[in-house]
């Protein structure tokens, strides 16, 4: 017999068209934390 909690497919996330690919091939979304420090970090080098 099958349950429901069977037949519920796992959560995705939710990529917008936006992940990169770690070394291990799996895809990381990229958040706009992830943005944000990048952009930081890069004003932060040209200071």
């Amino acid at each position: 017999m099958i349950t429901k909690e069977q037949e519920t497919l796992p959560e995705q996330p939710n990529f917008n068209g936006a992940a990169i690919i770690n070394e291990q091939g799996k895809e990381i979304p990229i958040t706009e934390e992830m943005v944000q420090t990048a952009c930081d970090e890069l004003e932060d080098s040209e200071s």
